[in-house]
């Protein structure tokens, strides 16, 4: 006897095998892996796990030294020159172990180029100096001009009493928006 959807209970029995067969394999192929979620993540990640970035070919342990220990230079306090928008924040550090910082902001085509420019620092105080370990200043309310270059100056006293000085130029530009 047929049925009305054309399905013979010898066709169902076809299908119940095949979709039995299909159960069975699905879970060998589960099961049969040894590798949980978090191994598998582990793996992926560590394709991006090279190593440590360097920002120049000496050696690393150059960077690992503070103010005041032995055959530590002062140059590496600041960059070279630092780019920042008009619309952004300079955001820079001093060595952490350091007991006294002091920045200072100057304008290299001023007519008195070692007169201290006054910044109106992140947390809204106006001073020609910093003396934090922390620079930070939003552009936007800092008083400084944009499409200008400024000179920056970083004096820190080691923990030994030493003194270290370093200076960058900083230039402040415009941000473009293209649409």
């Amino acid at each position: 006897m047929r049925h009305l959807t054309g399905i013979t209970s010898k066709n169902m029995k076809r299908v119940s095998a095949f979709v039995l067969i299909l159960s069975i394999l699905f879970c060998v192929c589960t099961f049969s892996c040894n590798n949980s979620v978090d191994d598998m993540l582990d793996d992926y990640n560590g394709g991006f796990n090279k190593g440590y970035v360097t920002v120049s070919d000496k050696d690393d342990s150059d960077y690992e030294l503070e103010p005041d220990d032995p055959g530590y230079d002062q140059t590496k306090l600041l960059f070279d020159d630092y780019t920042v928008f008009d619309i952004g924040t300079l955001n820079l550090a001093a060595p952490q172990s350091c007991l006294n910082y002091k920045w200072v902001v100057t304008d290299p085509s001023a007519e008195n180029t070692m007169e201290a420019v006054p910044v109106t620092f992140y947390d809204g105080n106006t001073s020609s100096y910093c003396a934090t370990k922390d620079f930070v200043v939003y552009i936007p309310e800092s008083g400084l001009e944009t499409e200008h270059t400024y000179k920056l100056t970083l004096a820190v006293t080691g923990k030994k009493g030493g003194i270290y000085t370093d200076s960058c130029l900083f230039y402040i530009v415009k941000y473009y928006v293209n649409y």
